[in-house]
């Protein structure tokens, strides 16, 4: 039989961010048959507390239910895992050394794109949770490979948040499709980097012409060439 390798998906924050990647992941193989695809396990664990609030104090401690989650992705014959969540990369090396597991790392994945898809682009914004722009995860990637991460203003940041909690994680994104176009309008960036897992669900409202690097397909991307290498 041939040898392939199972990637697992740690879900749930959000679960239709997760099915987002999903959908992805199965896009983006290129299949002819059911046995061609790729073999995933996905542990929707809904039951992961906020990242954002863990980050800034204010609630319980994810860790524990990612390294739960990771675990039992191993268990279950996976090579390599990954988070469905941006914020949750935070916690990226410590699951990877509780669990000695493979991380396929969303942030790496989509700075590489930005270099190979736009080589002149020097100034990023990144669309994300205020956990994921405190914690600098991006921040720190792209000023590694020469790139400057565009501050976005208070108020646009807090209208993001808006866009992602009482948008797409509420089921209102058509609701708060003209906000968020109110966020991008504003901001002066050479590329943005969709570096929540909620945005890429309101990239198809977008009215303007922007480059964006949607960091749920380049980190489904990063599944499919491993599970195939």
């Amino acid at each position: 039989m041939k040898k392939v390798k199972r990637v697992g998906i740690i879900g749930g924050m959000g679960s239709l961010a997760s099915v987002d990647l999903y959908a992805k992941v199965v896009a983006l193989t290129p299949a002819k048959k059911d046995q061609d695809h790729v073999l995933l396990t996905i542990d929707n664990n809904a039951a992961i507390p906020d990242r954002t609030e863990f980050i800034f104090g204010n609630g319980e401690n994810p860790l524990p239910y990612l390294i739960d989650s990771a675990n039992r992705l191993k268990n279950s014959g996976c090579e390599a895992i990954t988070l469905a969540c941006n914020t949750a990369h935070f916690f990226a090396d410590d699951i990877a050394k509780a669990c000695d597991v493979k991380i396929l790392n969303i942030i790496s994945l989509s700075v590489e794109a930005i270099k190979k898809n736009f080589p002149n682009a020097k100034n990023i914004a990144v669309i994300a949770t205020t956990g994921t722009k405190k914690t600098g995860l991006y921040d720190k990637v792209l000023k590694e490979n020469g790139f400057l991460s565009v501050e976005l203003g208070e108020q646009n940041q807090e209208d993001i948040m808006k866009c992602i909690y009482d948008g797409v994680k509420a089921g209102k994104t058509a609701e708060y499709a003209p906000l968020f176009n109110q966020v991008i309008d504003s901001i002066s960036a050479d590329v943005f980097i969709a570096a929540c897992t909620e945005i890429p669900i309101l990239l198809p409202y977008l009215k303007k012409d922007v480059k964006f690097i949607d960091a749920t397909e380049e980190l489904a991307k990063g599944i499919v060439e491993f599970a195939r290498a």
